[in-house]
This record gives C-alpha cells, sequence and structure tokens, in this order.
C-alpha cells in the first residue's frame, strides 16, 4: 500500500522470472475501468503493476496472467485484497489495570485526584491501514491539558474533579466509523498504600510451561510485567479482580515447555508499598534434544529413477517443524507429513517427499528441523547423485567349439532394460539373446549374436542402447580376412602341366636314407591363425610340425610321390601341390655315367658323319 494525493492505494505486481524468452503477463481486474500501470525488465525478471484505489478494490479480485511458450496453457494467480473493516474499539489505562471494549454500552473509568501524565490508550479494532480520531466532552471541546496524541488520550494533570465527565471518541476512515463512550470519575487519592501478597504457580499443560503470578489484595492495584530472555516469546494476559477497596491482578504467562539453555523468567511487580520493584524467578527446564535421521530409498518406474527421502525427528512435545530445500532455496516438493504422540510424552513427526530424482540431480537436498528445544535450526542433508548414461561395450569372439563367431554387447548401469539392440545388415538372419542380472543397483544386460564369418565379413555390427530420449551406440568391425598363397621354401624345381588351367607342382628332391627331413611352408595372408595339413595322393596324411612337414624316418623310394597342402582359416583356403623325388649318390653316379656316355657317343657320330661327307 502506497499513499498518493492524501488517498490510499494498493500496488499489485505480477512477476515472472527465470524463463526464456521473456513472458507475456496481463492483468483481469473484475471491473472496467481503466487502471494506471507500471511495466519494468530486469535481467531475467519482468513486473507488471497496476495501482489501484483501497477504498474502491476492497475485497476484490486481482488476476495475473502469465503466458509462455513452456506452458501448454496460460498460467494464473488470483489474489484478494483485503476487506477493510473497524469492529470496534478498546480502551486501555495501564495504571489501573483497566480494560475496556465498548461500542454502545456506557463505561466509567476511575481515577484518582492528583495523577499526572495520564495516557488512555485507545485501540481501535479492525485493518484499517490508518484512522482519524476526534474527542469530545460532555459533547464540547476537552478541557485544557487533555490532547488526542496518536491514539492516546492524555491528561497532564494534575487530575481534578472538572475533569470528570463523560468523553466520547469517534474513530473514522472513509466511510467506516466506530464510536466509544465512556465516563470518567475522579476520586480522592489513596492515603496509605497496602502492599500485594504475591504468590507464583508452574504447571505444564498441552506441551506448554503456564506461569501464574499473582499480586493480590493491594491498594492500590499493583502493576504487574513480564521480563524475558532475550530470544524467547511467549503469550500473556492479565486479569483484575476489586473486593472491599483491594485490588488483585493475576498475570499469566504461555512459554515452550522447555528451553534450549539455562533461562529464566521474571514477574516484576511494582507498587507504592514497595521501595524497589518485587522480582520473582521462574526457571525453564531444559530441553532433550530432538533425535534427527534422514533415509533415503529409489525406485524405477518406467527408465525412471524416483527417490523417497524421510526425515523424521523424535522429541519433547510440541512437534518439530519440517522444511525442505534444495540447494539454498526452498523446495517446491510437496511433502507428506505425519505426527505420532507417544504415551511417555514423546513426539515423532515424519516428513516424506517422493519425486524424481534427474529434476534435482547433482544437488543437496535438505531437511531443515525447528524445535523450541533447538537454538538454532539443524539440517540434514543427502547428495541427490547425477544419473549416469549407461557404459556400453561390444566385442567379437570367435568360439572354441563351433565354426560360428560371437557378437557381444554387455549394458552396465542404473535402470538397464531390455532396450538393447543390434543393428545388422540386411543379410543377417542369425538370432540374437539377451540376457541380465543385477548387483545391488547396477544392471548388466548381455545381447549376443552367433553368425558365421563368411556373413558379415568387413562389415559393421553396431550395437544400440535407447533410454529416455537419447540413444547410446557402440559399433565393432568385422575385418576381412584372405590367404593369397601357400608357398614351399624349400628350394624347388616347378614342372609346368600341359593344360594351362592346372596347378603348378612344385619339383622336390630330398636325400634317401636321412631321417627328419623338413619341406618348409609359408601363409601368405592376413589371417590371424589357420590350419595346415598335408596328405599323399594315396590318402596318406603327413606329420607337420608348426608350418613345416615333416619325414621323420629315413627316406626311401616308397616315400615319393605328389602331396598336397592345405592351409584354411574358416572358408579362406590355399593350396599346394609339391612332386617329392629320393634321391641316392650311386643314382647320381649312374646319371652322369649315362649323360657322359651319350654325350661321348653324340660327339664319335658326329665325326663319322664328317669324315664321310668329306670324302
Amino acid at each position: 500500500m502506497v499513499q498518493r494525493g492524501g488517498s490510499d492505494f494498493w500496488v499489485v505486481s505480477c512477476i515472472s522470472s527465470g524463463g526464456r524468452p521473456d513472458t507475456e503477463i496481463s492483468l483481469a481486474l473484475n471491473r472496467e475501468e481503466e487502471q494506471q500501470r507500471e511495466d519494468s525488465t530486469d535481467s531475467d525478471t519482468q513486473t507488471s503493476s497496476v495501482l489501484l484505489p483501497a477504498d474502491v478494490y476492497e475485497g476484490h479480485n486481482v488476476t495475473c496472467l502469465f503466458d509462455h511458450p513452456k506452458f501448454k496453457q496460460r498460467v494464473s494467480r488470483v489474489i484478494t485484497l483485503p476487506s477493510f473493516y473497524i469492529s470496534g474499539v478498546q480502551l486501555l489505562y495501564s495504571e489501573l489495570q483497566s480494560n475496556f471494549e465498548n461500542f454502545d454500552d456506557f463505561k466509567s473509568l476511575e481515577l484518582r485526584e492528583g495523577q499526572r501524565d495520564i495516557v488512555i490508550s485507545l485501540q481501535l479494532i479492525g485493518n484499517v491501514p490508518r484512522y482519524n480520531v476526534t474527542c469530545k466532552k460532555d459533547d464540547g471541546p476537552l478541557p485544557d491539558g487533555v490532547a488526542i496524541i496518536g491514539s492516546n488520550l492524555t491528561l497532564q494533570g494534575p487530575l481534578e474533579h472538572q475533569h470528570a465527565g463523560v468523553f466520547e471518541c469517534l474513530f473514522s476512515y472513509h466511510h467506516l466509523q466506530a464510536n466509544l463512550k465512556f465516563n470518567v470519575t475522579v476520586k480522592p487519592p489513596v492515603i496509605e498504600p497496602i502492599p500485594p501478597a504475591v504468590q507464583v504457580d508452574v504447571q505444564t499443560k498441552d506441551g506448554r510451561r503456564v506461569i501464574e503470578c499473582s499480586a493480590a489484595d493491594a491498594v492500590p492495584a499493583a502493576n504487574m510485567s513480564w521480563l524475558l530472555p532475550e530470544g524467547v516469546s511467549g503469550v500473556s494476559w492479565f486479569n483484575f479482580t476489586s473486593h472491599n477497596g483491594s485490588h488483585s491482578v493475576r498475570g499469566v504467562l504461555l512459554l515452550p515447555a522447555c528451553s534450549p539453555r539455562e533461562l529464566s523468567a521474571e514477574c516484576v511487580i511494582n507498587h507504592p508499598a514497595f521501595k524497589e520493584p518485587l522480582n520473582r524467578s521462574i526457571p525453564l527446564p531444559l530441553c532433550a534434544r530432538p533425535n534427527i535421521t534422514i533415509t533415503s530409498s529409489t525406485e524405477w518406474k518406467n527408465s525412471d529413477k524416483y527417490m523417497n527421502v524421510n526425515c523424521s525427528v523424535d522429541s519433547v512435545a510440541t512437534a518439530a517443524s519440517i522444511t525442505w530445500h534444495v540447494g539454498a532455496t526452498e523446495s517446491s516438493i510437496s511433502p507428506l507429513s505425519e505426527t505420532l504422540v507417544h504415551a511417555d510424552g514423546l513426539v515423532s513427526f515424519r516428513s516424506s517427499v517422493h519425486f524424481m530424482s534427474s529434476l534435482y540431480s547433482g544437488h543437496n537436498l535438505t531437511c531443515m528441523v525447528e524445535h523450541p528445544s533447538l537454538e538454532a535450526a539443524e539440517k540434514r542433508t543427502i547428495r541427490i547423485l547425477v544419473h549416469k548414461a549407461p557404459q556400453l561395450s561390444v566385442s567379437v569372439v570367435r568360439q572354441q567349439d563351433s565354426l560360428l563367431w560371437l557378437a557381444v554387447c554387455d549394458c552396465r548401469g542404473e535402470g538397464v532394460g531390455a532396450n538393447l539392440a543390434w543393428v545388422l545388415p540386411e543379410n543377417a538372419k542369425e538370432p540374437t539373446s539377451l540376457h541380465s542380472e543385477s548387483e545391488g543397483r547396477v544392471l548388466k544386460a548381455r545381447l549376443t549374436y552367433q553368425f558365421p564369418l563368411a556373413l558379415h565379413e568387413g562389415q559393421n555390427l553396431t550395437c544400440l542402447y535407447h533410454f529416455k530420449d537419447a540413444t547410446e551406440k557402440k559399433t565393432i568391425h568385422i575385418p576381412r580376412y584372405y590367404i593369397s598363397s601357400l608357398r614351399v621354401l624349400n628350394c624347388t624345381a616347378p614342372l609346368q602341366s600341359r593344360y594351362g588351367d592346372e596347378p603348378v607342382v612344385h619339383r622336390l628332391a630330398l636325400q634317401e636314407n636321412h631321417q627328419n627331413q623338413r619341406v618348409l611352408l609359408q601363409v601368405k595372408g592376413n589371417v590371424p591363425e589357420y590350419n595346415l595339413n598335408c596328405k599323399r595322393s594315396d590318402g596318406l596324411v603327413v606329420q607337420m610340425h608348426g608350418a613345416a612337414m615333416i619325414f621323420p624316418s629315413e627316406l626311401t623310394e616308397r616315400d615319393e610321390g605328389l602331396y598336397t597342402c592345405r592351409a584354411s582359416f574358416y572358408h579362406h583356403t590355399a593350396t599346394v601341390n609339391i612332386q617329392v623325388e629320393v634321391t641316392s649318390q650311386d643314382k647320381l653316379l649312374e646319371l652322369v655315367t649315362m649323360i657322359c656316355i651319350s654325350s661321348a657317343s653324340a660327339i664319335v657320330l658326329i665325326l663319322v658323319v664328317t669324315l664321310w661327307v668329306c670324302w
């Protein structure tokens, strides 16, 4: 509320902050009059304000309408402006402890002759922001020394009989009014004061400390007040009674049942018979500290992780107050609360919140506990962990007892489900298999795919994992293998076939009667391993040692023949044909002799022919 030109106005502001782009703000009034509006924008905050006359719009609704691309529909906030009222006037005169509520009844206020600086408090009962007060006495102006200061009727004194009479005060705010009439009588002064009998009583009721302090049978009435330690507040009231000219006052103070530290409240009594105020100290018992615990649990629903967080407080009455905070701000999560009162007087209060963890991941969730036994609010905090994406890995292995290869896709993480799939070429027909298991909160899933190497050689296999609106994928490449040839490393001579399309046969001579003779072979290609075997044309399998064909026994002419060696890696193969011949020293000598005889015969024949021609 503000004042402009002597009139009261409500300033109603609609505020939007934190959005991108700016929010479109409008105000809806239940009146058609055009009002002054002020719009402002500061960094990420937009404000739209309207100035409304307080007396015209009291009790009216003002609606703020917010429109933003992120809202599915316009969001509204409604505020109802207060309706002003004046329900009456309360008259309070502290010295005589007289308290009046007056509307139509005529009340009487007794004062003592000779009193000075009398202040009669006129307290308006209502909610108007301000008001005007005018007073008169006996339908005429106020006498000298009597004035209205604020909401108090003051009499400077000394009080005389001319101050007695009927006072009438009018309270007004626009069309609202309240009237108070009271009669002031002036009595002779008390000559000899009588001190009060002071008594203090302490009880515990409904979880509160009830302290009663009484000052009875005093002349004049005693003045009573409460003196409380710093930081301690309570509810108090006073009752006044009179009997045979003596006065009694009874004060009641309601405090928490206990205190977080050693404190005392004091009942202070002032009376003319006392040279100085009389104090009665009442110690406040210490409170047992509450037991605060916070626990959390998680659950998964449709691949979403939810958290349940419970904050429990066991304390003496009354029940504790719990608020939730995310980071440094108060949480907008709606908690569920439960209170249980035990037979021994202890109170258990439990507050629970349930939310999707991804909304607050990486933040601290704090349970703030307030209780009369605590000097300051206590906190219990848990960390809401960031949900990590599942770990995906792929591999390809060759199976020992099968001609099929195995592609393995492993997924590890929280909430891993059955949403794993292989992205395979169109020619894939082999089935896949899914297996999952859990290790605490961590789930593991494995998706396998068996295939022959020839089906996907040189291709990529991709494993996909779908979670929420994202997709994780891993790809593995299946190498393209080949065996280009199988070579003989020994010294050989090629035997070309008469038919061009037949394979070349390698002629290899081995020594007769020699043991452990080897034929060294070499596989040309990129295969990681291979199977190598050799056999003779009659089906005899030859012993192999690594990449060598070995003849462990002494060679004879029976070991001669055509040998075929074959290297293989799955569907990749290469072969070589070797003609093994067994030679000896005698055979070499016979061969040399035959060559020599043949050469000599040829020379003689040439000479004979030459001589014959010449003759």
